[in-house]
């Protein structure tokens, strides 16, 4: 019976050949279904106590979709998912039934620094399967590669400095995993990481010297916000909460942004804090408006969330211009059931847009289904007469563009 599994294991296993003179295109479902039939397959090897037969098949698998992954076009991940699931049935595999060690850590390193970029080798995956001896192994091939690795080829030079990180990292010396993050500080996430690692170890007052020098290294960016909301997180946890408001407070002060706005919320609820913060915050958002209109759009969102409709539908009247198409369709759609009178303008408007977006192909149905809602807030508003002058002047002004008139004639709009 084991023989007759492991035969038809390497059966599925063969399906999983990809020619590289194939289309890149042609396929990808049907080659991703075998893989995922090849790793349930595996998985069903080893819940029947075949882990030792299951590790050179897993492996096999593993290089067979690595390789076919060079030719095809795997742009929407399904194939890389699936290799990472066969990746986790070799890990497991080995950790049930440890190959030999030096052998083991010989192909992660191949995998890691030879490889076309995937997958990731996770050490910590197969720390149980390597043992020390294989560790060490992992650890005196890196360096070796490192003294000898192509500068220019940053596959290599990636993977090496990745593996030396995994290293310090299984190795539980914490302050040896800093030191080797620490050489590579280019941008604020690797400061989020090392702040990651101390506080995972329970050194949060070394996690925050982090993170703070972080953000004055950089202090603007995507990653920077990420960043600035560990430190918040961390002085909360040491129930620091005033700091941790401070954090947030002093970015929003300088951008009174929608996000800016909801961190100083989240944090100062947590703290505490918010009730004597929120009308000052709302304050200070209206005041960047009065100033520089740019930052309308952050406000209407702000006062969305904060239920102040009849504000936000005011600020968006009266900074039109700032307000980008969707926040607009998400304004009327919350006015036209009270106020249905007042949207009739704002769904005319948006009705040209949709008509004027030439780089939009459907945006013929789409303007014809605005329409729709904007004969529905007509009758509502009891002006039925309106929508029909409203069609009338809509057809005249846009009757050469046939297409449009046709989807029109089509809707048989009253």
């Amino acid at each position: 019976m084991a023989e007759d599994a492991v035969a038809d294991v390497r059966h599925l296993i063969d399906g999983l050949r990809w020619d590289r003179r194939r289309h890149p295109y042609h396929g990808r479902r049907e080659y991703s279904d075998r893989a995922g039939e090849v790793s349930r397959a595996i998985g069903g090897m080893l819940s029947a106590g075949m882990a030792a037969e299951a590790v050179p098949l897993a492996r096999r698998a593993v290089e067979r979709v690595t390789a076919a992954l060079q030719y095809m076009d795997d742009s929407t991940g399904l194939v890389g998912d699936d290799l990472r699931a066969l990746m986790d049935m070799y890990a497991r595999a080995c950790r049930e039934a440890p190959p030999d060690a030096r052998r083991l850590a010989a192909w992660l390193v191949t995998m890691q620094l030879d490889g076309p970029g995937w997958p990731r080798i996770e050490l910590k995956e197969f720390t149980a399967a390597l043992g020390e001896r294989g560790i060490a192994e992992v650890a005196r091939l890196t360096a070796e590669r490192r003294v000898v690795t192509d500068p220019e080829s940053w596959t290599a030079t990636w993977g090496i400095k990745d593996l030396r990180e995994q290293l310090a990292e299984v190795s539980g010396d914490v302050d040896a995993h800093v030191a080797v993050l620490s050489e590579d500080l280019r941008a604020a996430y690797r400061y989020g990481e090392i702040a990651n690692v101390l506080h995972a170890a329970g050194r949060d007052s070394d996690a925050e010297q982090w993170a703070r020098k972080g953000l004055a290294e950089y202090p603007a960016g995507y990653q920077t916000d990420k960043l600035r909301d560990q430190l918040a997180a961390l002085l909360l946890g040491q129930d620091r909460g005033a700091e941790a408001v401070a954090v947030h407070r002093e970015v929003f002060e300088k951008r009174a942004l929608h996000h800016d706005y909801t961190n100083l919320r989240a944090t100062a609820r947590q703290a505490g804090q918010w009730d004597s913060l929120a009308g000052w915050a709302l304050d200070h958002m209206r005041d960047r408006v009065r100033t520089d209109s740019r930052h309308a759009g952050d406000l209407i969102t702000v006062l969305v969330d904060e239920d102040l409709d009849d504000e936000a539908w005011a600020t968006a009247i009266a900074h039109s211009r700032q307000v980008h198409v969707s926040q607009w369709y998400s304004l009327v759609e919350l006015r036209e059931i009270s106020h249905p009178a007042d949207v009739i303008v704002p769904y005319q408007d948006l009705i040209e847009i949709r008509i004027s977006n030439t780089g939009d192909k459907y945006r013929y149905p789409r303007a014809i289904k605005t329409i729709k809602r904007l004969g529905e807030a007509y009758r509502r508003a009891d002006d039925s007469a309106g929508f029909a002058a409203y069609l009338a002047d809509l057809r005249l002004r846009h009757k050469r563009k046939t297409s449009f008139i046709a989807k029109l004639d089509a809707a048989r709009l009253p």
